[in-house]
């Protein structure tokens, strides 16, 4: 491997590293007992107004029962004016089970208190909740009326039916009403459909216009997301809240700090995103203003906690209607884009430059399960696709590095590393005049070679949180969309337990493996002078790299790489031993050696070594001559702005 051509790998590592380094999940948390969980989740303050008896009410309750409920009442109404009736009763739960939802709805505030996909488990086996039962969750709106605030999350609602089933094509919806006197009242309806992730959701209110103070009410959301992966440090990666604010999508970058942030102008939608599901809220005219919210609490059992609070108009009518819809479901790729409201965004498919990678990966994906059931043959046969598609690339890079090496065998570049082997620069300067005679680029190895890199990094992204992946399996691998540990251990080990994880990852051991032989495999056809010696232990870098970095990643991604590796090491012994001719190789250069002499003018043979080495000296002193005319330059320019700065005008 030349010189050249081992900075630039050199280079490219050094950017995968940086890349690998700072997308590396973090450290796993200490997990703590499940019964510190409720010691340790910070709790929002209370209701400046309390539901709960004064102790006046209390001791009238024994002594006088009637007078108690009076003074209840009157209290109520001084608090909740027309809706204190509404504030009575007791809270039940509406169950609506559909294709993909199991929805339960809480007639207390109206509001979905736990939701659950049909078809998806978690990783210990349990139905999978999009919106997990906690009482610290939040889904209430409020609004100024009659000089009170109003909240419908202490208003009580009356369903229409107890329960409902939705299936296939078929939709059907459940209201749920509060009412505040005749004819005047809040309504909310949900709209389920059998076969899809959304469900309608809109809130009436009627007969309320000359009460309100104000011409908008406040949506407060707020859910705390549960674990439902095997790796919380990879869940929390992936978790975070996105936003459409005007055309463009937002997010808070996923971290482990509290972090807000406002929305001046129109927000479309919010969704809770986490690594491979999503709860989408989206409003039918635009929310006006809002701000989100996230945070981590350190118990294991919950993922990160995430909130908005959203405004929108109530409207200059007696009867206003505003429409929503909920999303609650995985992130795929072509669910989200058939909603047509840019959904699609919520997924990390990387940077733009390879984003485009990732989704078309996506409808490959779609196609090869039509035909196969086992992703792990769909990862393989993947690799086989882009490794065909780069071939061409790889081609020419071997060739570009054989030329090297056969180039840097010649009688004339051993001539030059002898008679400027004091002067490097010189010697590169030589060499380059030589390499321009004989047709050999000394990034010829190294830009195809970067060409293929798109795809490697497009993975990276695309199969941590790819839903298609979750929990399927392949030989030893459960679930090819996290590590996958044939040994484990719980002894915490300083710096090794930080770094690599408390297990040992397979695929990604065998990954690493191949790269290794991969790299020996092509170092053993280089020549092994004093330069290249220290370039071949940096090259050796890489596996190690690879090994402690994609230990705690989707073993769908280590599958995939370990199976390009194969597929490069089968290509590049085919290419040398059917293809590429060292020998071969020396006669085209040493004719375009001889046509460009004969289009310069000048004589001599490949042998002619005087001419030759004459030719190339000139060439040297040339470029030499050329970079001390620039540095006078630089020096005079140095010296002009020096004097303007002691004699200003």
């Amino acid at each position: 491997m030349d010189r050249n051509t081992s900075i630039g790998l050199i280079l490219i590592t050094g950017l995968l590293f940086a890349f690998f380094y700072f997308s590396s999940p973090g450290e796993q948390p200490e997990r703590k007992p499940q019964a510190e969980t409720e010691q340790t989740i910070s709790t929002e303050e209370q209701s400046e107004i309390s539901e709960t008896p004064t102790e006046e009410i209390a001791v009238l309750e024994e002594m006088d029962p009637a007078k108690a409920d009076s003074v209840r009442q009157s209290k109520l109404a001084d608090r909740y004016s027309d809706f204190a009736g509404a504030t009575q009763g007791e809270a039940e739960i509406v169950t609506v089970t559909t294709d993909q939802l199991t929805v339960n709805i809480n007639t207390k505030g109206g509001y979905i208190e736990s939701a659950y996909l049909n078809n998806y488990k978690t990783y210990d086996s349990l139905p999978l909740p999009i919106v997990a039962p906690n009482e610290r969750n939040e889904f209430y709106f409020e609004f100024g009326y009659k000089s009170r605030r109003i909240s419908t999350d202490a208003l009580i609602f009356t369903p229409s039916v107890k329960s409902l089933t939705v299936t296939g094509e078929e939709e059907q919806s459940i209201t749920f009403v509060a009412n505040a006197g005749t004819d005047r009242f809040i309504e909310q309806t949900y709209t389920f459909r059998g076969n899809t992730y959304d469900l309608g959701y809109s809130v009436r209110m009627k007969g309320l216009k000359e009460g309100l103070n104000q011409s908008y009410y406040e949506i407060n959301w707020k859910s705390y997301l549960p674990r439902t992966e095997l790796a919380i440090s990879n869940m929390r990666q992936k978790t975070g809240v996105v936003y459409k604010i005007g055309d463009d999508v937002e997010d808070i970058a996923p971290t482990d700090e509290t972090e807000e942030e406002k929305m001046v102008a129109k927000v479309k939608w919010v969704s809770f995103k986490s690594q491979f599901f999503s709860h989408i809220f989206i409003a039918e005219e635009d929310f006006r203003s809002g701000k989100v919210r996230t945070e981590t609490v350190e118990v294991d059992s919950i993922n990160r906690v995430l909130s908005s609070r959203l405004t929108i108009g109530t409207g200059k009518s007696d009867e206003h209607q505003e429409d929503f819809t909920f999303y609650m479901g995985p992130n795929e790729y072509t669910t989200l884009v058939s909603y047509d409201q840019d959904l699609e965004q919520t997924m990390d498919l990387g940077w733009s430059f390879v984003s485009w990678i990732n989704k078309g990966t996506t409808y490959i994906f779609k196609f090869l399960e039509k035909y196969i059931s086992n992703y792990g043959i769909i990862i393989i046969l993947l690799a086989f696709m882009i490794r065909l598609l780069t071939m061409p690339f790889s081609f020419k890079s071997y060739v570009s590095m054989a030329k090297m090496r056969v180039i840097n065998n010649t009688p004339e570049v051993k001539a030059i590393d002898e008679k400027y082997k004091d002067d490097q620069q010189k010697a590169m300067m030589a060499k380059q005049g030589l390499y321009r005679e004989m047709g050999v680029s000394m990034l010829g190895g190294c830009l195809p070679m970067l060409l293929s890199y798109p795809f490697l990094i497009a993975l990276f992204f695309f199969f941590p949180q790819s839903v298609e992946l979750r929990q399927q399996g392949f030989l030893w691998a459960d679930d090819l969309s996290t590590y996958d540990s044939i040994v484990s251990w719980t002894t915490e080990i300083p710096l090794l337990s930080s770094i690599y994880g408390n297990h040992v990852s397979l695929f990604t051991l065998l990954m690493a493996i191949s790269t290794f032989v991969y790299t020996y495999y092509q170092q053993q056809s280089q020549p092994s002078t004093g330069a290249n010696s220290q370039m071949r232990i940096i090259a050796y870098v890489m596996p190690i790299f690879l090994l402690v970095f994609l230990n705690n990643y989707a073993s769908g991604l280590s599958l995939y790489y370990l199976t390009s590796n194969i597929i490069q090491i089968t290509q590049t012994t085919v290419i040398r031993k059917f293809f590429v001719n060292d020998e071969k190789l020396l006669k085209e250069m040493r004719d375009k050696q001889k046509k460009s002499r004969k289009k310069n003018g000048k004589k001599g043979g490949s042998n002619s070594g005087g001419a030759s080495k004459s030719r190339i000296e000139r060439w040297v002193e040339k470029q030499q001559k050329k970079q001390e005319q620039m540095q006078k330059q630089q020096r005079g320019q140095q010296g002009n702005n020096r004097r303007s700065r002691r004699n200003p005008k």
